[in-house]
C-alpha cells in the first residue's frame, strides 16, 4: 500500500513539475510572466549590459540546467540548456572562479561531496551528451572556495540504477 501511495505521489509531482518546465517558455515572453510560470529561479544576475540571466536547475532528478536571458526591457531573448562539454570548456575558469560563481552559473547541484584529506569539496551535475549519461564534477578548495578543477565522468547514478545517494 505504501508503494502504491509513493507511485501516486511521484506521478502527481511529475505532472505538476511539467507545468512549470523551462521547455514550455517561449522566446519573446516577458520576465514577469516567466517568473509567474516557473517560480523563483536557482540564481539570477544582472549582466553588465542590463540584461538579466536566470538559471533553473532540474537537478537531481533531471539532467538539465537552463539559463534564460532577458533583455533590459524584460523580454526573453535566449533560452539554453547549459550542461554540455563545450559550455564547460568556455565558461568554467579554475583558479579564477569560486563556488559562488558556479552557484550562479549552474544553480543547485545534484550532489555535494567533501574530501577532508585533500582539502577539497565537489559539486556534481548530472547531464547527458549524445545519449550517454555523464556527470560534471567541479572541485573547490575548502579554504578559499576557489575552483581547483573540473572533470567529466560517467554519471554514477546511471551505474546504480538511477537512485544515487544525493545529499539534498
Amino acid at each position: 500500500m505504501k508503494f502504491f501511495r509513493f507511485l501516486i505521489l511521484l506521478a502527481l509531482a511529475s505532472f505538476l513539475s511539467a507545468c512549470n518546465h523551462p521547455d514550455l517558455v517561449k522566446v519573446g515572453e516577458n520576465y514577469q510572466k516567466v517568473m509567474n510560470q516557473l517560480g523563483v529561479p536557482d540564481s539570477e544576475i544582472t549582466l553588465p549590459d542590463g540584461s538579466i540571466r536566470v538559471v533553473y536547475s532540474k537537478q537531481p532528478m533531471s539532467p538539465h540546467v537552463y539559463a534564460l536571458i532577458f533583455s533590459p526591457d524584460g523580454t526573453l531573448i535566449k533560452k539554453e540548456q547549459i550542461l554540455y562539454k563545450d559550455f564547460f570548456l568556455r565558461n568554467i575558469k579554475p583558479k579564477v572562479m569560486d563556488q559562488a560563481d558556479i552557484d550562479t552559473m549552474f544553480g543547485r547541484p545534484c550532489e555535494k561531496r567533501t574530501f577532508k584529506l585533500s582539502g577539497t569539496h565537489s559539486y556534481m551535475y548530472r547531464y547527458e551528451e549524445d545519449g550517454v549519461p555523464l556527470a560534471l564534477w567541479v572541485d573547490f578548495d575548502n579554504k578559499t572556495n576557489k575552483v581547483v578543477d573540473w572533470t567529466v565522468t560517467i554519471d554514477p547514478w546511471s551505474m546504480k540504477g538511477g537512485g544515487g545517494d544525493a545529499k539534498k
